[in-house]
């Protein structure tokens, strides 16, 4: 009789585990996200998207274009709500995609289920996905080509090996970082027992190319800005594409190159660098850091048990979901131009799940020995998932006036409408962006993003047209050349008049 009832009701507990792993981090990413701009790189591509502007290298393309979709197709709460809800189901369904990679391995639903809302309830996970990050739908594209390659080499058919690239190149169009996905793809391609064919190669590297071709956005939206001036910085004299609107202004060739290889940042040269083996220990060991850091020590050893467990049933496709997952780690130890490295590190973390789900015994395995190693992992795993989510909690507390809005409403009466604000430095230029360019709470400004005393004389011809303001640290900047008395805003914020 009990198993006539077990029969019946897996069914709908299986239904039931499918969709809490997207639903459950989906809602919690919603409701924790902010209804208010932020700044630095947040609040910029909180509102690039919707103006269908150009972002900071490398671009984002993808990101930009379904941003925008998004945002104008979902009018609910405010640009910087929309765009952060937009990267929260990105990651939601990044998260469904690790579950689901679980499965593959053989874990049991339910210990799968928790394995995966653990590691959405993480706080680097959950940090990156209350707000507008295009690592987040990078991550997601990565996180589908990983399932899909993971398909093919279990044979079950080639259109997943389709359905990996392109979703590749989608991810490579989202944020480069996903090209680290490719060490992977070719080993698993070299040990996989569906040999590939030359015809998959072919239409693999072209889906590739299809997504990378969405870069081809960056030139042509930057050549439309600059044709109807859409650009409030092209009156300034010696700029060349402000933020927000035309970074770099790719319209040029020169443009393109600076935003297409981030040379800017020096990022080419820290990708070379990465390659050198002597960085593996390095990549090790962050990945070790990581997942104690964000889950603990036991997580640790089940993954290390998970891993030695999935290699013993497949070590092809182990091997390749290793590698795929954990490469990026060698750029993100030898990059020293990157404030927020944890984004960088999202799918080693990712790849916490499928292991530490595997380190119980699999579904099919029928007894009542495993049924309770099965049980005991799954409690251990609810209490962490749990206690996670406790910690987190404050995701969901947001103060008025959080993140850049003071800076907005500070700047607003002292910076009259038709003027320039230079700003020293990208943390509060893209929260003043965002009001001047995007909600219009600070209309008719103009901001310029970075403050340069050798520009004095360009500012003072700014000045004879218009009036020009310059936002500084005082603790950093105590003083600008050619500016009148500062007006102080807070302890770490000064405003100075240039003078005509």
């Amino acid at each position: 009789m009990w198993q006539r009832v077990h029969e019946k009701a897996a069914p709908g507990a299986r239904l039931l585990c499918d969709l809490a792993a997207f639903l459950i981090p989906a809602v919690a990413y919603v409701a924790s996200a902010s209804h208010e701009p932020a700044s630095w790189d947040t609040a910029e591509l909180q509102g690039v998207p919707y103006i269908l502007g150009i972002t900071h290298p490398t671009g984002f393309p993808f990101y930009v274009l379904l941003g925008y979709v998004w945002s104008h197709l979902l009018p609910l709460g405010s640009v910087a709500f929309r765009l952060n809800a937009f990267s929260g189901v990105a990651m939601a369904a990044a998260a469904l995609l690790a579950y689901a990679v679980a499965l593959e391995l053989g874990a049991w639903r339910p210990v799968a289920l928790f394995a995966t809302l653990w590691f959405a309830f993480t706080q680097d996970v959950w940090s990156h996905a209350a707000r507008a990050e295009a690592q987040d739908l990078a991550v997601a594209c990565e996180a589908f080509a990983v399932f899909a390659f993971l398909r093919w080499m279990k044979q079950r058919g080639d259109g997943w090996f389709a359905a990996a690239f392109a979703a590749f190149g989608l991810g490579v169009a989202a944020h480069p970082n996903a090209v680290w996905l490719a060490p992977g793809f070719a080993l698993g391609a070299f040990v996989a027992l569906p040999r590939m064919t030359l015809r998959q190669g072919v239409a693999a590297f072209g889906l590739t190319l299809a997504g990378l071709l969405l870069y081809l956005y960056l030139p042509l939206r930057s050549a439309y800005v600059v044709a109807r001036g859409l650009d409030p910085s092209r009156v300034l004299a010696g700029t060349n594409g402000g933020i927000f609107w035309n970074y770099n202004n790719p319209s040029t060739f020169a443009g393109f190159v600076r935003t297409l290889t981030g040379k800017e940042s020096d990022a080419p040269h820290f990708f070379l660098a990465s390659l050198n083996p002597v960085h593996v220990q390095d990549a090790v060991g962050a990945f070790v850091s990581g997942i104690t850091e964000q889950f603990g020590a036991f997580v640790l050893l089940l993954v290390a048990i998970g891993a030695v467990a999935a290699w013993r049933r497949d070590w092809r496709t182990t091997l390749f979901l290793c590698t795929a997952c954990t490469t990026a780690l060698l750029f993100s130890v030898t990059y020293p131009n990157e404030a927020d490295v944890g984004r960088y590190r999202l799918m080693a973390l990712w790849l916490a799940v499928p292991l530490a789900a595997s380190a119980g015994i699999a579904e099919s395995t029928a007894g009542l020995a495993a049924q309770l190693a099965r049980t005991g992992l799954l409690v251990f795993l609810a209490a962490g998932t749990g206690m996670a989510f406790v910690a987190q909690r404050g995701f969901f507390v947001h103060p008025a006036g959080e993140g850049g809005r003071w800076v907005i409403d500070a700047v607003r009466p002292t910076v009259p409408a038709g003027s320039v604000l230079v700003v020293d430095g990208w943390l509060d230029a893209t929260s003043l962006a965002y009001g001047a360019y995007v909600d219009r709470s600070l209309p008719n400004r103009i901001i310029v993003s970075g403050w340069d005393p050798k520009e004095t004389n360009a500012y003072r011809k700014w000045a004879q047209a218009r009036r020009v303001f310059v936002l500084v640290n005082p603790h950093a900047v105590p003083d600008v050349p050619g500016a009148g008395a500062p007006i102080p805003l807070d302890s770490y914020h000064e405003i100075f008049e240039i003078l005509r």
